[in-house]
Formats: C-alpha cells, structure tokens, sequence
C-alpha cells in the first residue's frame, strides 16, 4: 500500500553518470526495491559485479519514508513485517543483508486488531495464542478454527515447492517443476471463500480470519487461498517494525553494497532492454544507449514484457502475462499530531475496519468514494511502532488509513502536471480526506484538536513515482491464475534476462527479500551454499 512524494527521507545517492562502461561480465539490475537490492547483495557476495539502477531521485523502492515540515515523516509501504523475532531465518537474512545494521522492533499483542461491523477481533503473537482466541469468539467453531489452522500448516511445505522449482535449472525444471506445481496446485487453483466455506458456514467466522486479505489486495472470493496461507503464516509469530522507519532497510543494504564494490546510480530512468537474436545486448538508459550482456529486471513483470522490451522478443509464454490482471490500488490519508502517540493513547497496532462482515462486498465497493461513510479502512501508526520515534520527533505522531481505489476512477488525471490536477481530482482527495478522518475520531475522539496535517495520495500519484502503470501496488494479481502463469520466474527465454521482485514470489518485505534469494540462485547456483552457511551462522 503506497504512496510517492517528493522531500524523501533519504541519504545523497549519486546520479547515474553518461559515460559509464559496464562490462561483460556485469549484471545491471533495474529498480532498487528490495528484490533488486537483495539480489545484488547475494551476487556481489559471490564475488560478481553489479551495477543498480533507478529511474526515481533516491532509491529503495516501496521502503521510501517522505517527510513534511513540523518533523513529520511517514512511510510509503512498510506498515509491519512478519517472522522478525530473533533467531528466525528471515531475521537472520535481513541481518546477512544489512551486515548486522538493520534492527527491528515487536508490535507486542495484539499486532493487528480487526472491526467487523464493530465487534472487535485480536490478532495475537503465536498459533496456539490465535487458536485460544478465536475459540473465545466463536466458541460453537472450534473444529472449523483447528481445521483452518492444520491447513495453514499443511500449505508451508507445498508452497515452498512451488517457489523452490522456478530456480531449478531448464533440464531439472522440465523434469521436476510439474510435480513440485502439481503438489501445489490444490492450494493455489481455489479461492480463499472457497476453501473456508468448506470447513464452515459461519460468514464471520470467514470473515475475521480474512480480516487481514488487504496485505495481499484481494477479497476471499477473488484471492487464491495460496496467497492467504502465505500471508498469514508470515504474520503468525507477530508484527516487527524497522526501527528508525523503513527508510532504515534500503539505507542499510546500500551501505552494505558499497562496502561490496556495487554502485546504487539514481536519475536512470530504462527506457528499454536492447535484444539481438534471442540474447541481451544493452540498454537505453536516459535516451542514451549501453552495452551490456546481463540485465536483471526488478520493475515488475508487466512493465518489463510491455514496456522494456520489443512485441518481436516477447515469446507466447509471457504474452500470457499481459493477461493478468494487476493488483490493487488505493487512496491513503497520512496524518501528522502535535502530540505524541503516549499522551493520545494511540496503538501500536494495525486496524482493519470493515462496515459489516461481507468481505468481498466491502472491499468492492467502488461507491466507497461518493459515500457519506467508508466502507472499508486499514489504519496504521507508525510513529508508535518505532522506538526511535519519540526522541527524534518529539511531541509529534503520525497515522495513516489506507482505502481501496480503482485506477479508472482516476485515470483521468493520469497525464495532468502533479500538485495541479484540477479542482474535480482535489475534490475526490478531499472527500476521502474528511471520511478518514472521521473514522479516526470516530475510533479516537482524543484526536480532536491535534491533527496539523493531512494530505492524500492516490492511484496516480502511485503511478506517476512507481512507474506501475495501472497505480497497482502490489505487482500482479493474488488471484489464481498467478500461479499457472509459468513465466513469472527469474530465468526468462532471452539469454541474459533475470527477473526479481514481488511478481516472481510474492507480496511484501519478505517476499521481495526471497525474490533476490531465488534469482541469486538461479545464477550462481551451488555457489550460494556458501552463503547459506553464513546466514545460518547470524543470530
């Protein structure tokens, strides 16, 4: 769920220059989100040269913090991450990456809290904790909760053959890859509704366990249950927070990657991947052309395969790609305080609000911006997650309420100059901005009074700084047919082309983060044994 503005939070980065070189054996990878900014660590680590490139004013993707005067700072799409707490494989890979830099700081219990036509539902830390609390809010389903938490467990293994085979090599994925998908493919071909309704017909029941399908963007009956077990399993030990804000994640692995010898050049917009006879042979970037034999694209599948590359070097297999939809988009209301999160009582936790307990409906209700009331809100507190918050930002807090949107509902502004799109785009900005702010004082009356304040981004504004051309924020689509789409994987058919990024595995840090570890290894192969072994050696 993001959102770009301009006076980032961000160190100085170094421009990406005209009269670069990059040799033969150099892998340029476009885009530093996460996935790009991961996999460069992994390679470099393996001892090969790579160079970053990205198309914004300063790096690190969706981790962007973005700041106003008063000393506000919000972020721009880390609101929590999964399987932090210390000693899991994901923290120690986070510190692998950072070189030991990177810190994190627990939500505590609950992390997330759900209103479902008002009655309130906890999210706690542990499978046995969720158990014991969903028990005491549906106490006649108790079988149904147990089944629904024995498939969580069941998925694990299945999906992680899923991912595991798009790094196999050709031979082995032709002999292997088709058993590993078909292994999966009872999780991933149903939607999340399906699969729930068969274990029980409690709706709300359904609907608090799918109370937190907005980290995913899709509704119960439109999200493949793959997608949701994955999703939920990441969160199931809690919510972590990077301390010091999310712009603490890039900062620290681009530290790292200097350390490494690789340069983060921004201002280097890619315009297109220059391709001869099936192989890669350069880029254009900047209106100006470059050498170059291996290129790794971390912009998202649709862009690379629309966009990058010519109709003529697109096989069939990733013609299917232009035919999946992309994922959500959203309005978000960032709020800045003239007192801090202690003095206003404000949560540590996330909120997922929703009117009544029709899921699917809810999320989409595309009149949710010409209603009197939302419909539906996600509302995060970041200046409470951080520890560093208080003694930077003395008596000052920020919230954000994140809504679902459509990108034809703003399409239309598409091409107008930002900061002045006309009085009907201020106007759709300014209805959500007092909607949003009355379910936050609605939920917290103490707010009343404090608020210095508020803006609103969009879906265009998401396109304008992401390049996501439908405003998406979460790649392509949770849906089914994600998991059929066989070219969503790091080896493409054009020799030198890697993919990485959220559309290769999944939605969020963490996925990103695995994309980097897939691509990796799709490259250098059993060489990434060594790097295992140091991960696993990271408290």
């Amino acid at each position: 769920m993001i959102a770009y503005y301009e006076n980032m939070v961000e160190k100085s980065y170094k421009k990406f220059p005209s009269s670069i070189t990059f040799t033969k054996d150099t892998y340029v990878i476009i885009g530093s989100g996460i996935g790009g900014l991961s996999t460069a660590v992994f390679l470099a680590k393996a001892g090969k040269k790579v160079v970053v490139l990205e198309q914004h004013y300063t790096p690190g993707g969706f981790t962007h913090s973005f700041k106003r005067r008063k000393g506000l700072v919000w972020d721009v799409g880390v609101h929590y991450v999964g399987n932090m707490e210390k000693g899991s494989s994901l923290r120690k890979i986070f510190n692998y990456l950072s070189n030991d830099k990177l810190e994190w700081d627990s939500m505590g219990d609950p992390y997330d809290v759900a209103y479902i036509n008002k009655r309130k539902f906890e999210f706690v830390c542990g499978k046995e904790n969720f158990r014991k609390k969903f028990y005491e809010y549906f106490p006649n389903d108790r079988l149904a909760i147990d089944e629904y938490l024995r498939l969580l467990d069941k998925s694990t293994k299945k999906n992680l053959l899923y991912f595991v085979q798009k790094a196999f090599p050709w031979g082995l994925s032709k002999i292997l890859g088709p058993i590993f998908r078909w292994v999966q493919r009872p999780l991933s071909k149903k939607t999340t509704f399906e699969v729930l309704s068969s274990i029980t017909d409690n709706l709300e029941l359904i609907a608090a366990l799918c109370a937190q399908c907005g980290n995913y963007g899709l509704s119960p009956k439109e999200s493949s249950f793959a997608s949701h077990c994955i999703v939920i399993n990441h969160f199931m030990e809690g919510g972590y927070y990077p301390r010091g804000g999310s712009n603490s994640i890039h900062e620290t692995i681009i530290d790292h990657l200097g350390l490494l010898g690789v340069q983060v050049f921004i201002k280097a917009k890619v315009e297109k991947i220059i391709v001869d006879k099936s192989s890669v042979k350069g880029l254009v970037v900047n209106g100006k052309e470059f050498s170059c034999k291996n290129v790794i694209s971390n912009v998202g599948a649709h862009n690379t395969f629309q966009y990058l590359l010519e109709e003529t070097n697109v096989s069939r297999k990733y013609q299917k790609i232009k035919n999946l939809e992309p994922s959500t988009c959203h309005l978000c209301l960032y709020i800045g305080l003239d007192e801090s999160d202690a003095n206003l009582g404000l949560p540590k936790y996330n909120i997922w609000w929703y009117k009544n307990k029709d899921t699917d409906k809810v999320l989409n209700d595309r009149k949710n911006l010409l209603d009197n009331q939302l419909s539906f809100a996600y509302i995060s507190f970041p200046s409470a997650k951080d520890s560093c918050w208080s003694s930077e930002h003395p008596n000052k807090a920020t919230i954000q309420l994140i809504g679902r949107a459509w990108y034809d509902d703003f399409k239309e502004f598409e091409n107008e100059p930002w900061l002045n799109r006309g009085e009907k785009y201020d106007l759709l900005k300014e209805n959500f901005k007092n909607k949003g702010i009355a379910l936050l004082k609605e939920l917290y009356p103490q707010l009343e009074g404090h608020i210095i304040h508020a803006e609103v981004s969009t879906p265009v504004s998401t396109r304008k700084f992401s390049n996501y051309k439908k405003g998406e924020i979460y790649g392509v689509t949770h849906a089914p047919e994600r998991y059929t789409t066989k070219g969503l994987k790091p080896r493409t058919s054009i020799k030198g082309l890697y993919l990485t990024g959220q559309d290769i595995t999944l939605v969020g840090v963490g996925g990103a983060m695995a994309s980097g570890i897939l691509t990796a290894t799709t490259i250098i192969k059993w060489n990434m044994g060594k790097q295992f072994k140091e991960i696993t050696n990271k408290h």
